[in-house]
């Protein structure tokens, strides 16, 4: 779970956050962009409705007009003249002097003389209007009404010769019809974001999946190699880099096995050219033993070659045994027979060990290679809670519970712990503490409980000892 949050979040950063980055700086600039050119076609369309007003009309007249002069039949025609060109344009036209004042207005409710402060805030756009006799236009404002307006500026001359004095200015205002416009434009592009960056996010998600999918099996398979399962294959269906690494891991694996097998070969192949030897000499030594009289003070020498062939016999046959482990089959194992038949072939004259009878009734194991390895659990629980000198039916315990994770059987005794640099390398082969010992036993149920698909665990603190070996449901 760590991992695949860790890689979305890569992925996120990496693929996500720059697509929509990307994404909001191209749609800032294109409304930017958008709203620059739609506010510069409206000011020059009201500069040309302004311009074409402004052909048509003297400026001579209305620039004598005072107030008051409302009801002139000649005011009244320029008015009726500004209200057709408003009515085909939809703009508002009203004609002002140099000081902002109107001389004529299409809105009914503006009088002659009446000031036009708006205007006015357009001083340096209408001093090139009144000074050089060109179009211009306003910035967008709001109205009172709480509308966005825009209006355009033209020259007004006093007769109809283009040479003539410009002694007014005509307006034409309109409202900024195209904010509409830009506020779809902005919902349209704030839907596109969302989906990119929702398209983005599950584009991460899936691309998460489909890796750590493979990477936790190669996790799976590497802590299964690590374990020494080296049967099983690794399946990762890519043709990428983790395909390839895969591949790799397979071919590790079949070189582990390939040497395992090997050792395992010469291993078996070394033991029994010992032992085709030791057999000789064993019956030799017994031949011998028996031509010596009772008495004879050779005997005990003989005794202990005996002795010690013995042991490199079990040591033979351990090797053997390790060497040539079958893989385990299977079958339904009655539990609570199989621990008390290990606690009576294990306990000895000084101590008896304990079985706390299980709550269920079958595991399912190999029951011969589980009987082995706990066996060899429960003698060196035994010698171990003698050598500290405990003794009697508390020394050594087993007992078999049930838990989420499958069954487990623990092997408890008294005596010292075993320290933790000691702890870690127990169930490696050929590590022993003992002064004579292969160092293959605990291996041997290490190698057990591994191909049964369990582990193997140690705890030893305040002078106990606990074992736990855990198999699957």
């Amino acid at each position: 779970m760590r991992l695949r949050a860790t890689i979305l979040v890569k992925l996120l950063v990496a693929l996500v956050l720059p697509v929509v980055a990307l994404f909001t700086l191209f749609a800032f600039v294109a409304y930017q962009v958008r709203r620059h050119d739609l506010d510069e076609e409206l000011g020059r369309r009201l500069q040309a409705i302004a311009a074409s007003a402004a052909s048509q009309l003297r400026g001579k007249y209305l620039a004598g007009l005072q107030p008051g002069d409302e009801g002139e039949p000649t005011y009244q025609g320029y008015v009726t003249r500004l209200q057709a060109f408003a009515s085909a344009t939809g703009a508002r036209l009203y004609v002002f002097d140099r000081e902002f004042n109107s001389r004529a207005d299409t809105d009914a409710g503006v009088a002659i003389g009446t000031h036009y402060y708006r205007a006015e805030l357009d001083r340096t756009e209408l001093s090139r209007v009144f000074d050089k006799g060109v179009t211009a236009s306003s910035v967008t404002f709001d109205g009172t009404d709480g509308i966005t307006y825009k209006a355009g500026y033209a020259p007004m001359r006093a007769e109809s010769d283009p040479a003539s004095e410009i002694v007014l200015a005509i307006g034409a205002q309109a409202p900024a019809s195209y904010f509409s416009r830009l506020a779809d434009l902005r919902s349209r592009l704030l839907l596109w974001g969302a989906g990119l960056a929702a398209v983005s996010v599950l584009a991460a998600v899936i691309a998460t999946l489909l890796i750590t999918r493979n990477i936790r099996r190669l996790a799976v398979a590497a802590e299964r190699i690590g374990q020494g399962e080296l049967r099983e294959p690794v399946r990762v269906r890519s043709r990428d880099e983790l395909g390839l690494l895969g591949e790799t891991m397979d071919r590790m694996r079949v070189q582990l096995a390939e040497r395992d097998a090997r050792m395992q070969q010469m291993l078996a192949g070394i033991a029994h050219e010992v032992r085709n030897p030791l057999a000789g000499m064993a019956l030799f030594a017994g031949i011998l033993q028996d031509e010596l009289p009772e008495g004879d003070e050779r005997r005990p020498h003989v005794d202990r070659i005996r002795k010690e062939l013995g042991y490199l016999e079990r040591v033979v046959n351990e090797f053997l045994e390790f060497a040539r482990r079958p893989r385990p089959e299977l079958a339904a194992v009655e539990v609570a027979p199989l621990l008390e038949e290990v606690a009576e072939l294990a306990s000895s004259d000084a101590i008896t060990i304990a079985v706390t009878p299980p709550a269920f009734e079958h595991v399912r194991a190999d029951r011969a290679q589980l009987r082995r390895a706990l066996l060899n659990l429960a003698k060196n629980a035994v010698q171990a809670a003698a050598a500290a000198e405990h003794t009697g039916v508390d020394a050594v315990k087993l007992s078999a519970t049930r838990t989420d994770d499958g069954v487990t059987i623990s092997v408890w005794n008294r005596g010292k712990e075993i320290p933790p640099e000691t702890s870690g390398k127990l169930f490696e082969p050929f590590y022993t503490t003992r002064e004579k010992g292969t160092g293959l036993g605990l291996a041997f149920v290490r190698e057990i409980v591994l191909d049964h698909g369990g582990t193997v665990d140690l705890a030893s603190a305040d002078g106990e000892t606990t074992f736990k070996v855990t198999l699957p449901a």
